[in-house]
């Protein structure tokens, strides 16, 4: 995260890790404890690691392997990066394929409100490979300090869905190499309109962190522009006290040509001060990883009237939970549902809840 502080080779060696599809926990302060994947492992020597990334730290914990520039681990880190991992990479899901759960009912009860609905009874089900793309931006933000940062976004490839949460579950699963099942691929949107989704949640997350840099930055340009306000002050009191003494028309002029010029000076100052303390945000697709996962589609029917209709809900094994639906008509998320002619809406555009 941007405010934590931590340094950036051990930013750059974790998101490696992470995104090679290592396993990584931070154990404590300046140390990293990883299980490295099989094709690693077999590069770095060891499939388990304690990373070190403060000397003293490094002295005082046993076992553990300081990491700093010119290390051997550095070094083969970064001819991984260069050689084996471009600007698109892949993993797969390595469990079990999913099953209905039982009293897959109740879970849609507990997750979606149904409204002049009886309760939902599914009626069909089939696992497809869904694909998760996590979009990187290598976000630089200039101000007093210049600092980088990278932004995720993931994105359910086949509903448009932000995943929130996805790395809390996805570091769970020990990613494979390559496909260890056979299934139908399931609907994909188009790549330019998810990339656009993308762009749009990493903008809001950048801007965020901008306001905290400016935030953070107050104190020092509240103390930058009392020191030029004092020293202005001081200067133009003093012309204008020459001012007043003087009555040579010459002496007179050049003073006043000296005090248009002083707060001229003096709004030049506090401008750039306050320039400086502002954020430039620069905002760089970096790569993208493809996360293939097989995920349950369920059809559910609920009556309504005297009609029963269908809905079809997305069950997702890494995170367990059935994904948020959207509104069929306005597109946006939402756990409350409500039967109309063109499908199931949100009880913001539902005509019957308005009225």
């Amino acid at each position: 995260m941007l405010f934590e502080e931590t340094a950036s080779l051990e930013k750059f060696i974790l998101n490696y890790l992470q995104r090679a599809g290592a396993l990584t926990e931070q154990e404590s302060f300046a140390t990293l404890e990883v299980i490295l994947p099989e094709g690693l492992a077999g590069q770095f020597g060891e499939e388990q690691l304690l990373l070190a990334f403060d000397y003293e730290v490094a002295e005082e914990t046993e076992g553990s392997l300081f990491i700093t520039h010119g290390s051997p681990f550095l070094d083969k880190t970064v001819e991984s990066v260069l050689q084996s991992y471009g600007r698109f990479t892949v993993r797969y899901w390595s469990g079990p394929i999913p099953e209905l759960p039982r009293n897959f009912e109740h879970k849609v009860l507990a997750k979606l409100e149904f409204r002049r609905c009886r309760p939902p009874k599914v009626s069909m089900h089939v696992v497809e490979e869904c694909v998760f793309y996590g979009f990187n931006f290598r976000c630089t933000f200039r101000s007093h300090e210049k600092s980088e940062e990278v932004v995720t976004v993931v994105l359910n490839g086949s509903n448009g869905q932000v995943q929130t949460n996805f790395f809390q579950s996805w570091k769970k699963n020990i990613p494979a190499e390559e496909r260890e099942y056979s299934l139908p691929r399931a609907k994909l949107l188009p790549l330019d309109g998810l990339y656009q989704t993308a762009c749009q949640n990493a903008e809001q997350v950048t801007q965020i962190w901008a306001e905290k840099i400016m935030k953070q930055g107050a104190w020092q340009k509240k103390k930058e522009l009392a020191k030029i306000a004092g020293y202005y002050g001081e200067l133009t009191a003093e012309i204008q006290k020459k001012l007043t003494g003087t009555e040579d028309p010459k002496k007179k002029a050049r003073l006043e040509q000296q005090l248009s010029a002083t707060l001229a000076d003096r709004e030049r100052r506090e401008k750039d001060a306050t320039e400086r303390y502002g954020v430039e945000v620069d905002i760089r697709l970096d790569h993208v990883v493809a996360y293939y996962i097989p995920c349950l589609w369920v059809k559910v029917e609920l009556a309504h009237k005297d009609q029963v209709r269908a809905f079809t809900v997305l069950y997702n094994p890494l995170s367990t939970e059935i994904e948020t639906p959207v509104c069929e008509r306005c597109g946006r998320q939402t756990i409350s549902l409500v039967p109309e002619q063109d499908g199931f809406v949100c009880p913001e555009c539902s005509v019957g809840e308005k009225q």
